[in-house]
């Protein structure tokens, strides 16, 4: 948990009831005149305006502001408050639901004449019912109403456009796109929108409606004499519209971005954007797409240029590639597949362009509350985008308070939960940003880390884990989950940060070796480039996966495992028969702590000789670490000490493409003794000719 200046305690954060997602009872005044079946609940924005200690002549601000959710609850509360929408029908929703100037009793007389109207027309219908345009039913998903409730629908709509434009009549449409999604379609919400089976092959659309009508009329006449709260909302995209607002205005954020999955949010509202008339054709629908944030497949387009917002992150990078091999081990083909990855780098990018464009109009120490999902859409490959938001907003210069868990969601694509958060910033200013290029909070961690415990000169750098949580509090960081994965990243994915490696010869690196339990020493070493040959041939071996594992492995270690398992692998290239004992074999060494290797094999030659073989397996996007190999050579020499261990690591260099190398220690110094390419083909892609060029 994090501490300091605005410590959460989570037993006020999220207690069970905060995280539940439907309306209360209490809360239903003017939220339930229409509501995104996406949105979060009234309560959570509560909770958090009171976190944020937001008060009266404050303004908050919502730039993702969907249907208007935190809007009114600001306007309940007696906050300013400003939206920011690029969805027109959420836009207008949110608009409506804000406008509290409205005569109760004016509303109800208006609505009784457009009732008398609607009434009027559908007495004079004559048997033919009104239709959409080819155009419009061309957008909608296919029988999202039936006939009869649509005729019943474009005649009261028409008879309330009939009357002159002002904020009834708003009111009134908006109870009518109500109505028509929840009362009158035969469309259903769980985790995507559908149809349901059994139609609604009629439905009272006039009486729903004025019953509508009433309600809201009441909400209006409950809260007239509130005095007035200015509450305002904006039609724009809020990656680009923010400077639009005064500088240094800005008090607190309560927002919810789209998460990155393939949900398409304009399919939810589909009905009622043809319905008002803000969407009437695809062309239409195309346009309203293009202003949203990239978060699905179905608004990706060839001018999108958000991703180069984040072309150098590493760990996006790595999503994000982990994604596209995925999608080409398991053979997906479809044009949305093959999306998937370059919409994760879209949506990052655009977000990274909000944060940027938001810093001039936050007020300095302004907080901001964001909250996210954890998401598995794209082939399984988690994304945790509460942590890579946080990273994205750390390098921009704002601080990151606390990564608040909100609720658990259970995932359709694996059948686990999920993680939804509430990720909380704060802007302390231009004058406190860094004055270098802003970095992620691990390259803050390790290099604060380091200076505290280094000396001029010194060749070996001790520290403890325990320190992370240290530094991470005074430096108002949020410690990632796996603490080990910062190790992790430094030892095989990244490189440390400038001023640490700037302390060594060009011939030298730093290492990270553990001592003990939670004890490690950043400690110089001369430079080991462990990384697959370019120039070496590539072996062609007969692919003995088996289909189904083929067609379900991925290009993760676990999956490389196996596949140098099923094509003895390990035999081939050291020319010993091998046999694998276990996997992930744990155990402590001395001097050194908890170590482990990804797999051991035992193998004998043709004199009898044994040996051990422990193997380390990287994906394409890590590197092979001197760390791991001696870890390896201390647990074989540990747990084996009677055979001659030979260490083994294993590449993805492609998804077919396998380097294998072997290492010897001499002297101290760690050295490949060989390295090998081999490439798994199917039976016709070995020709005779290639066969007898083997022949040694």
């Amino acid at each position: 948990m994090i501490q300091g200046t605005f410590a959460f305690m989570e037993e006020l954060l999220a207690p069970k009831d905060l995280r539940h997602n439907k309306l209360r009872g209490e809360d239903r005044a003017f939220h339930d005149w229409y509501r995104f079946v996406l949105s979060y609940p009234p309560h959570l924005v509560r909770a958090y305006i009171d976190k944020l200690g937001l008060e009266p002549g404050h303004l908050l601000v919502d730039p993702f502001c969907g249907t208007g959710t935190t809007l009114v609850e600001a306007k309940k509360r007696g906050v300013r408050s400003c939206g920011l929408e690029a969805h027109p029908m959420a836009h207008f929703a949110s608009r409506v639901k804000t406008n509290w100037a409205i005569g109760a009793d004016a509303l109800l007389q208006d609505a009784e004449r457009v009732a008398r109207t609607a009434l009027r027309a559908l007495g004079q219908t004559n048997g033919e019912l009104q239709r959409l345009s080819p155009e419009e039913e061309n957008v909608l998903l296919s029988n999202s109403i039936s006939p009869v409730p649509l005729h019943k629908c474009l005649v009261l709509r028409d008879a309330i456009l009939a009357q002159p434009t002002s904020a009834i009549r708003d009111v009134e449409l908006l109870a009518l796109a109500w109505v028509a999604v929840f009362e009158a379609s035969n469309l259903k919400f769980g985790p995507e929108v559908g149809v349901r089976r059994a139609k609604r092959l009629d439905a009272a659309v006039l009486e729903m409606w004025r019953t509508k009508v009433e309600s809201m009329a009441g909400d209006l006449s409950e809260f007239a004499s509130r005095r007035p709260v200015a509450s305002e909302c904006v039609l724009a995209d809020a990656r680009c519209a923010l400077d639009t607002l005064p500088t240094n205005s800005i008090n607190g954020v309560i927002t919810s971005p789209p998460y990155p999955n393939e949900k398409d949010y304009t399919r939810t509202t589909r009905l009622e954007s043809v319905l008002l008339q803000f969407v009437r054709s695809k062309h239409d629908l195309r346009a309203l797409k293009q202003n949203l944030v990239r978060s699905n497949t179905r608004n990706v387009y060839r001018a999108d240029d958000d991703d180069r917002a984040i072309a150098n992150n590493e760990k996006i990078g790595a999503i994000a590639g982990e994604i596209e091999r995925r999608r080409i081990a398991l053979k997906k083909t479809s044009g949305f597949e093959r999306l998937y990855h370059r919409v994760t780098a879209l949506y990052f990018g655009g977000m990274k362009r909000h944060f940027e464009q938001l810093k001039r109009p936050l007020k300095p120490g302004a907080k901001l509350a964001y909250v996210v999902g954890d998401q598995a859409s794209y082939l399984q490959v988690l994304i945790r985008t509460g942590e890579l938001l946080a990273d994205i907003a750390n390098e921009l210069g704002y601080n990151i308070l606390a990564l608040d868990l909100f609720r658990t969601r259970l995932s359709t694509a694996t059948g686990e939960q999920l993680r939804e958060e509430v990720l909380v910033l704060e802007w302390p200013g231009e004058k406190r940003m860094p004055q270098k290029n802003a970095r992620n909070r691990y390259d803050q961690l390790i290099e604060k880390i380091f200076f505290n415990n280094y000396t001029d000169g010194a060749t070996e750098v001790s520290f403890e884990r325990d320190e992370f949580a240290a530094v991470a509090k005074k430096m108002k960081i949020v410690l990632p989950k796996n603490l080990g994965d910062i190790i992790y990243s430094y030892r095989y994915r990244s490189k440390l940060p400038k001023a640490i490696t700037d302390l060594l010869r060009e011939d030298e690196e730093w290492v990270i070796r553990s001592v003990g339990r939670a004890r490690y020493v950043f400690a110089r070493s001369p430079l080991h480039q462990i990384s697959p040959n370019p120039r070496l041939s590539k072996i062609k071996i007969l692919d003995s996966t088996p289909e189904v594992i083929r067609r379900y492995s991925l290009t993760d270690e676990q999956s490389l495992l196996a596949i140098v398992r099923y094509n003895r692998l390990i035999d081939i290239f050291t020319g010993v028969a091998c046999y694998s004992l276990q996997s992930h074999l744990r155990t402590f060494v001395e001097d050194m702590g908890q170590v482990e290797t990804d797999e051991i094999y035992i193998g004998i030659n043709k004199n009898g000789e044994q040996f051990v073989f422990p193997v380390q397996a990287k994906g394409a996007k890590d590197s092979v670490g001197i760390i791991q190999v001696e870890q390896d050579l201390a647990l074989c020499a540990s747990k084996f000490p009677s055979l001659r261990c030979r260490p083994i690591a294993a590449q993805f260099v492609e998804n077919d493409l396998v380097a294998l190398f072997e290492f010897q220690m001499s002297e101290g110094l760690l050295s490949i003794k060989e390295e090998r390419h081999y490439r798994l083909v199917p039976n016709d892609d070995l020709t005779d000719e290639e066969l007898l060029e083997y022949r040694s």
